[in-house]
């Protein structure tokens, strides 16, 4: 596992030009979002006394009072998003079912305005259209790459790989289906235990149970993307039997490249606060200077990720078995 880690970051390292791209990408499509609530809080300050607090600091009334007004798009700008809050909002999204698309669970429809869950879900078909090419890279790491090069390697894998993601997709629903069964009886014992602290962890262990098989399908899903570029491989579903084989094989393994990247990911988290909590935003130098700090920490995340894909790719290598 060690050995395949290290290769795998390795690939990465001779690639950095992969973690610009993925970033450029989600930034262009992040702007889809980000022009039209630009305008509309300019034009909701004009004129207003909180715009040079907002310009020179921040007036978290006004943005509170502000945000409990909004509709649309607009809504997801809260305060719950506050430094690393958009981190644990969006993993109670996550176990809410609400991401991506909005229908995996019951009610998570609701939970984000249907814009951005649509944003969300064209950014998840970019995300399965990079992948083929991206494996393509990693599958050689050492031959270099060109844009042209991986866009034809995207478009190439793109149906196969689309393929597995909408079976993991149903694995997964079936997974938030199991979890509401469970969820009834454990709700039920939660409630009528003695003692809060059985009901607290009742619960909690509810949703990390359900944490856990999530992480799994997506591990033998991205194992099976894997399988359809390095193995050239044409049915998606037979990728996903041979992926399910492979990781029950190789499941320490395989579960162990998680547990490490989760754990480096929650590190890069906790540093993010501590230099988030020490930068004083006053005036449009510390906005660029937060800007800077906020994409490197995305293009971090996304150098965490790509190490991932890269390290089940070295994993899979039959001098890694």
């Amino acid at each position: 596992m060690s050995a395949a880690l290290r290769a795998g970051f390795r690939s990465v390292a001779r690639n950095p030009g992969l973690v610009v791209l993925v970033l450029l990408a989600n930034l262009a499509l992040a702007l889809v979002l980000a022009v039209p609530l630009s305008m509309q809080l300019e034009g909701d300050l004009a004129n207003r006394g909180a715009s040079g607090g907002m310009m020179y600091g921040f007036d978290y009334d006004w943005w509170a009072e502000w945000s409990e007004r909004q509709e649309g798009p607009a809504s997801a700008l809260s305060p719950d998003i506050l430094g690393t809050g958009f981190a644990f909002r969006n993993l109670e999204l996550l176990l809410q079912g609400a991401l991506p698309g909005g229908f995996l669970a019951r009610g998570g429809r609701g939970l984000l305005d249907p814009t951005i869950l649509g944003v969300g879900a064209l950014y998840l078909l970019l995300q399965v259209f990079l992948t083929g090419g991206l494996l393509g890279v990693f599958r050689s790491p050492g031959g270099g790459w060109t844009v042209r090069g991986l866009v034809h390697g995207s478009g190439f894998y793109f149906g196969r790989i689309l393929r597995v993601s909408l079976l993991a997709l149903a694995l997964a629903g079936l997974v938030f289906a199991l979890n509401e069964l469970c969820a009834r009886w454990v709700d039920a014992a939660a409630r009528e235990a003695v003692s809060e602290r059985t009901a607290v962890a009742l619960v909690l262990g509810r949703h990390a149970l359900l944490l856990v098989a999530l992480v799994l399908v997506h591990m033998v899903s991205s194992h099976a993307k894997v399988m359809v570029v390095r193995e050239e491989r044409l049915s998606a579903s037979l990728a996903l039997l041979s992926s399910l084989g492979f990781c029950a094989r190789n499941l320490l393994a395989a579960a162990g490249q998680y547990a490490v990247v989760g754990a480096a990911g929650i590190a890069l988290l906790a540093l993010f606060a501590a230099l988030e909590a020490r930068l004083a935003v006053v005036g449009w130098r510390s906005q660029l200077l937060a800007f800077a700090l906020f994409q490197l920490f995305v293009a971090a995340r996304i150098t965490l990720r790509l190490g991932l894909l890269a390290s089940q790719v070295e994993l899979q290598a039959p001098r890694r078995r």
